[in-house]
């Protein structure tokens, strides 16, 4: 199944690599992503509880944080703010 995502911010830790948070686009209900799951080719781990961007705002299940599971091997610039992607699971 290949479900489409819009990209919102993306991040570097020092020590723990990029970090991807992305809105389901058609959002109807959460999805679980599963281990082996790709973002736009790339392996990745989705970190299950995403938590509201400010404290006035109720969870948005339709938003996701996700991080490659390999730290080399794609291009730092592969994955951009505004892109969209898409998530085979």
């Amino acid at each position: 199944m290949i479900i489409e995502f819009k990209i919102l911010k993306v991040f570097d830790h020092h020590n723990r690599g990029q970090f991807i948070v992305a809105r389901q686009l058609n959002f109807k209900e959460p999805l679980v992503v599963k281990e082996g799951s790709l973002l736009n080719g790339i392996p990745i781990f989705h970190y299950l509880e995403m938590y509201p961007f400010s404290k006035e705002e109720d969870p948005q299940f339709d938003i996701y944080v996700f991080r490659p599971t390999e730290l080399k091997g794609y291009p730092k610039e592969f994955f951009q703010e505004g892109q969209v992607v898409e998530l085979t699971v």
